[in-house]
């Protein structure tokens, strides 16, 4: 089996195998092995085109498109079925939920709505820019206080928070915030490698990556070149320091395959979903049977299961968000 934390099949112009931007359509997923897939709703900002609405009408639509499409709901028994592909949502960029104008009640309310419709896997509050809630790599800034309550909310819902496009500075005040006021709260990375290996923002600092692996957070492997170093292999060299981190049990798949044209942001030898093989390759290469399984899916089963399990119970309990 194998289960990916991040992808964006969500905001993809098209499935077509005609259009060379498809980097994770379903037939890519399943062709790669991938049985359960957590799927972003990303935008750059509110204006962004595809919405969060579109994005999130795609998703309970593609069932009706694909029959070996399964949605991942509170009653699912199991996330991950080999011959399917399960799909869980995640949001990438807060700013999708409402723009500065927006008033924080309409914004928590849209976001309840959409967990009342099935679980979501995480929320990160910052795409690479500043915004309402905080400041990402490209534009850094404080937790603001607006973040905070968005934090809080969260936390009432039992969304773990994504730290993968914070500026170092935002990733330091949520895990001060949360281990301080949300001691509960779930905290992850889901596509970011190690800073002391390839040196970019978007990657995890030390300091960071074992506070999350200290919590039961879980981090996820992301193979886009600039992340990765020079070659694929160079994950490796990521596995490696986790393991001397201590924090090799936290790692998973957050591959982070997204709509690009271009061909400078993917390895030529893994430039689409159909290229997990490879990837699961060089883990078995440098790892015992033990620690691949947990990589290649048993640590985000584990995550995934008792975040569902943990929001299955608070719908059912009416939370009320205050």
């Amino acid at each position: 089996m194998i289960i990916d934390i991040h992808c964006d099949l969500l905001s993809h112009a098209s499935f077509s195998d005609q259009d060379p931007g498809v980097r994770c359509s379903p037939d890519q997923l399943l062709a790669g092995g991938v049985c359960s897939q957590v799927c972003a709703i990303f935008t750059k900002d509110y204006l962004s085109s595809p919405n969060l609405q579109k994005q999130n009408q795609l998703f309970f639509s593609l069932p009706e498109q694909d029959n070996r499409i399964k949605l991942i709901s509170f009653d699912s028994k199991e996330l991950c079925v080999e011959g399917f592909l399960s799909i869980i949502r995640s949001i990438e960029n807060a700013s999708g939920l409402g723009d500065n104008e927006t008033s924080l009640s309409n914004i928590f309310q849209k976001l309840a709505f959409l967990l009342s419709q099935g679980p979501l896997a995480y929320i990160s509050i910052v795409w690479n820019g500043r915004n309402r809630f905080g400041g990402g790599i490209l534009d850094p800034y404080k937790l603001t206080t607006d973040g905070q309550h968005l934090l809080e909310v969260m936390n009432q819902l039992a969304i773990p928070v994504d730290l993968s496009h914070c500026c170092d500075r935002l990733a330091e005040d949520i895990l001060d915030y949360t281990i301080n006021k949300l001691p509960r709260m779930r905290v992850i990375a889901s596509h970011s490698n190690f800073r002391q290996i390839t040196h970019t923002p978007r990657n995890l600092l030390d300091v960071h990556a074992k506070e999350i692996s200290s919590r039961g957070g879980i981090i996820g492997l992301n193979i886009v070149n600039y992340f990765v170093g020079n070659s694929l292999d160079n994950i490796k060299q990521h596995i490696a320091h986790a393991e001397k981190l201590g924090i090799l049990d936290s790692l998973v798949l957050g591959t982070d395959f997204f709509y690009e044209t271009s061909k400078d942001k993917f390895f030529e030898q893994c430039e689409t979903a159909k290229d997990h093989p490879r990837i699961h390759k060089i883990i078995r290469d440098c790892l015992n049977p033990e620690h691949v399984e947990k990589i290649l899916w048993k640590s985000a089963h584990t995550f995934l299961n008792k975040v569902v399990q943990e929001q299955k119970e608070k719908q059912e309990n009416n939370v009320q968000i205050i």
